[in-house]
């Protein structure tokens, strides 16, 4: 008769046999993002800011110096021809006008005298009364009196012209886009007080940086938006490039001109500047996210449409634009390529598409 410990022993083996053996952990199914391969060309869109302007602006300015007395300028005015602007104190002026029109009076009386001793010597050169020396230095004279009465009326016509350099007029219509002086201010002769922008082409005054001075090129088509008036855009060409950056800034002034504007592009403006230039033509090109390196070579991981698996496809790159590359060769349009995950995978591993999309 068997003893209880050897039934005991016999029922656990029988029961160790009858029990399903250990199974293998299902493969982890890895979330990644993922892309269609397709060919498009490579564009190089840059978007700058910049402020509208007249393309035509002057600086007025005094003729000559002085204190400011009046002031009937504002910003935003707009200016017709011979409109005083502004008043400078015209006392020193009046009196140096003054002056010289004494000097005018005086040279005249001095003509006057010269003129009839010169006819009296002529009637007596006839009668042989008077000697030729004579009356060559009365003629002399009374030529030399001429041209003294000739340079005063000039230099009182210089002055009486000082006099009216006392108030600022405009020779030309505009608006007025800045004043740089007020009442009490003393200016000097050529110092720009006011700046007039005319009226006619309108354009954008934008900056680049040095590392973007390429990006333009004089003759160019961009867009121009305004922030007033969104969701209209207006054609514009690149019309000046400064050869020289600016010494503060370091940046390169760059004025587009509008081709198209209506009356909703008024001055100053905010405008946002937008370039586009064809890099390179119809490629394959992916985010420098869904490379991998394999045995030293360039790789990217392919999703199989059906399996929803991934293999390694070894590549060949191209040039690289920013946080992107053109893919050469080992890439065909429609394959699926992970870009985000990839040091995660490998070989016929299961991915779920976070996109959703096949």
């Amino acid at each position: 008769m068997n003893s209880p410990q050897v039934i005991f022993a016999a029922v656990v083996l029988l029961l160790a046999a009858c029990s399903p053996g250990p199974s293998e952990a299902p493969p982890a199914v890895r979330p990644v993002k993922t892309m269609v391969a397709t060919t498009e060309p490579i564009d190089q869109v840059s978007q700058y800011a910049g402020e509208v302007r007249a393309r035509h602006e002057i600086a007025l300015a005094f003729r000559v110096g002085g204190k400011i007395t009046d002031r009937q300028a504002e910003i935003g005015q707009q200016a017709e021809v011979n409109t005083v602007l502004m008043q400078l104190d015209a006392g020193d002026l009046a009196l140096n006008e003054q002056a010289l029109r004494a000097q005018l009076v005086a040279a005249q009386s001095d003509r006057d005298q010269a003129r009839a001793k010169f006819n009296r010597a002529k009637a007596l050169l006839a009668s042989n009364l008077i000697s030729r020396n004579d009356f060559d230095t009365l003629k002399g004279a009374y030529d030399t009196a001429q041209a003294r009465v000739q340079q005063a009326e000039s230099q009182l016509s210089g002055g009486s012209r000082q006099t009216g350099y006392a108030q600022l007029r405009t020779d030309q219509a505009g608006v007025i886009t800045a004043i740089h002086a007020e009442v009490g201010q003393v200016v000097a002769a050529g110092q720009p007080v006011i700046n007039l922008a005319l009226p006619g082409e309108k354009e954008v005054a934008i900056s680049i940086p040095e590392n973007r001075h390429n990006e333009l090129q004089i003759g160019e088509e961009v867009q121009i938006s305004l922030w007033a008036a969104p969701g209209q855009t207006y054609l514009g060409h690149v019309r000046e490039i400064a050869p020289l950056a600016d010494p503060l800034t370091r940046t390169y002034a760059v004025k587009i001109t509008f081709v198209d504007p209506d009356a909703s592009v008024q001055l100053g403006m905010t405008a946002s500047v937008r370039a586009s230039r064809r890099l390179a033509a119809p490629a394959i090109r992916l985010p420098l996210t869904a490379l991998i390196e394999h045995e030293g070579q360039p790789a990217v991981w392919i999703v199989d449409a059906q399996t929803l698996q991934v293999t390694r496809r070894p590549v060949r790159l191209g040039e690289f634009h920013g946080d992107q590359v053109i893919v050469a060769s080992g890439l065909a349009p429609g394959q699926r390529v992970v870009t985000a995950g990839v040091h995660k995978l490998y070989p016929d591993q299961p991915v779920r598409l976070l996109d959703d999309k096949l």
